[in-house]
């Protein structure tokens, strides 16, 4: 069961288990003074706790920049029913994708807990409304350095860099990482010092194919798990023995 209600924003607890990590400063001071001028326009989404207080489940940027704005009571929906952990997490990831913009490796974070759960990664993307080869590019993230993950959370390093960073072990990616930042080196720079890094003359050619989502839609039904670049790469391979 849902119902509208307010609450004291004292009384909203939020986990530490949320999916969202960091927050732009810029975009939270904006939000706040908004919030402060006009209310929130879109109520946050709780669940009732056994101590009388509330889970805050969806809409913590909401919630957070109510705070900054001095806001005593926030518009709420109560969850009365209480949802299963993968229906908490698909909410909360749901939410702040199409809302937020979770930065990369927030977001790999939550649909590892995603396929933690269960899910294969054909079902996440299935749930969250992304490509398949868009969820496992970002769960990529996951296999890099710490360090070199916070960089691409704060943003100081791109996705791009960083998966080209892959091809290397974690702890030949921090001094590489570090010159990124100090000559500003582009992804394909980076490309060729990883190359280097790893004494590897080039054996392969990226060719870049762009599929209709009819297309790739019909391949996804029949390629193995829904992988389309795996079926590619097959056809190929059987092309070039036969």
């Amino acid at each position: 069961m849902r119902r509208f209600s307010e609450v004291k924003v004292d009384e909203i607890v939020v986990e530490e288990d949320r999916i969202r990590k960091t927050f732009d400063e810029d975009s939270m001071k904006e939000l706040a003074s908004s919030i402060e001028r006009h209310g929130i326009l879109q109520p946050i989404t709780v669940q009732p706790r056994s101590d009388g207080t509330y889970t805050l489940l969806i809409g913590e940027r909401r919630f957070m920049a109510a705070k900054r704005a001095g806001a005593n009571v926030v518009p709420v929906i109560v969850m009365d029913e209480k949802l299963k952990p993968d229906e908490t997490v698909e909410a909360r990831l749901i939410e702040n994708l199409h809302r937020e913009g979770l930065d990369p490796i927030d977001e790999a974070e939550a649909y590892q807990q995603l396929v933690d759960m269960g899910h294969n990664v054909s079902e996440v993307a299935r749930r969250v409304g992304k490509p398949r080869y868009y969820v496992s590019k970002r769960l990529s993230l996951l296999r890099l350095h710490p360090k070199v993950r916070e960089g691409v959370r704060h943003r100081t390093l791109t996705p791009g860099h960083a998966r080209t960073l892959l091809r290397l072990e974690p702890e030949q990616q921090l001094p590489l990482v570090e010159e990124i930042e100090a000559e500003d080196l582009s992804v394909k720079e980076t490309r060729d010092h990883v190359r280097e890094i790893l004494g590897r003359r080039l054996s392969w050619r990226l060719i870049p194919i762009r599929l209709s989502l009819e297309e790739f839609g019909a391949l996804e039904k029949v390629a193995p798990n829904g992988d389309v670049e795996a079926l590619i790469r097959e056809t190929i391979t059987k092309l070039i023995h036969t």
